[in-house]
């Protein structure tokens, strides 16, 4: 699949204009705080109910306007479609496929694909947790229809869980009675999205142990394993959501009085970890900069392959300003991972990149394509 024009409507600092990509490599360039990163978010939006930076949906709408539109004209499953997005300054918001209202995020699964890598990603091995956790879910999102779903409910009753516990701290009379409740909405919802994650690792694995051989010439090998609240399971576990639903049970009962001590809840899927492994050794622990590094390109390559085998369509590859945070090696290889899938890449300058690429400036929030290609340094500009 392949954006052909994305349409913008007081959408952060671009104002109203449409720019037209091609299929191949567009990069997107000039000096920094100008609106390239926008106009990447614009585009991943569609793909993902969040942006890749913290803030609210009404952050999007430009300083002083009532609302924002993002139209997207895009080639997949061999025709042309459409997805609209509008967000409202009174926090509603509007999706359309072509033409049609979509209810929840969930129904644009496999819809419209885009895989992300930004400056943040770099930090995915050496983070916490919840990076990662992110990660996964962020993937498996534009994948499964029920996944995010599952995720904003499991969410919600985490978060009314924490506050019956909180407000009982330390008094367990009757408190396990209520806890109860919510522990079976926990395992219901919580098996699913273990399942989902555990499954998605297993092939995520694979795919991003292939690159990450390439990458080293074949002097390591990366393992990526899914750490859930029972552990490290063995694969058969993640094909039976009864089985997992049953230890998630177990493991909430059994931590009831620490639950009840502590005033919040301490097991599930909200504090589950994905392992990433090189040669065995934690590459969290024991990685350099560089093999860390790999790693993270390997995973990003590796979530495209996956999207392709499950879609059956080549997502659009979203970098955004992460070339000049690789070595030479790495950026030659990220170059040679492109194939025939659509790139959308930010930089600076236009100095490191083949005259082949579509090239679009961005000054002021204005999005120019140039047609003749024109040699320009690197900005150094904040």
């Amino acid at each position: 699949m392949f954006v052909k024009e994305v349409t913008l409507r007081h959408f952060r600092n671009l104002g109203c204009q449409s720019v037209a990509f091609c299929p191949g490599v567009n990069l997107i360039y000039g000096k920094n705080a100008q609106g390239k990163t926008n106009l990447l978010e614009s585009v991943f939006l569609l793909s993902c109910p969040k942006g890749f930076r913290q803030g609210r949906e009404r952050d999007y709408i430009a300083f002083g306007e009532a609302a924002a539109k993002v139209l997207l004209r895009y080639q997949a499953f061999g025709r042309e479609q459409t997805l609209e997005l509008s967000l409202f300054s009174d926090a509603r918001k509007s999706i359309l496929l072509n033409g049609v209202s979509i209810r929840k995020n969930g129904e644009l699964a496999s819809q419209f694909c885009t895989v992300l890598f930004e400056p943040g990603h770099l930090d995915l091995v050496k983070e916490g947790p919840e990076q990662r956790r992110h990660f996964l879910d962020t993937a498996i999102s534009q994948l499964r229809p029920k996944y995010q779903s599952a995720l904003e409910s499991y969410s919600r009753v985490v978060a009314q869980k924490n506050m019956l516990l909180k407000k009982n701290a330390g008094f367990s009379s009757g408190l396990p009675e209520m806890l109860a409740v919510w522990n079976e909405k926990l395992a219901d919802l919580g098996s699913y999205i273990t399942l989902q994650r555990g499954s998605y690792v297993r092939k995520l694995s694979a795919a991003a142990a292939a690159h990450h051989a390439r990458l080293s010439h074949g002097k390591e090998t990366l393992f990526v394993e899914y750490r859930a609240f029972c552990g490290a399971p063995d694969e058969g576990l993640f094909t039976s959501l009864s089985e997992l639903r049953r230890l998630l049970l177990q493991q909430l009962e059994q931590a009831l009085p620490l639950e009840i001590e502590r005033g919040m809840c301490m097991v599930g899927p909200h504090r589950d970890d994905m392992e990433l492994l090189i040669d065995g050794r934690s590459a969290r622990l024991f990685g350099s900069q560089g093999q860390q590094r790999s790693v993270v390109l390997s995973l990003k390559l590796g979530e495209c392959e996956l999207v392709e085998q499950t879609v059956g369509e080549s997502p659009i590859l979203l970098l955004d300003d992460v070339m000049s945070e690789l070595d030479r090696a790495r950026q030659q290889y990220v170059r040679s991972s492109f194939g025939n899938r659509q790139v959308l890449i930010t930089s600076c300058g236009r100095a490191r990149f083949s005259k082949k690429a579509a090239a679009f400036l961005v000054s002021g929030g204005t999005v120019t394509r140039l047609e003749a290609p024109k040699e320009d340094r690197p900005c150094t500009g904040a």
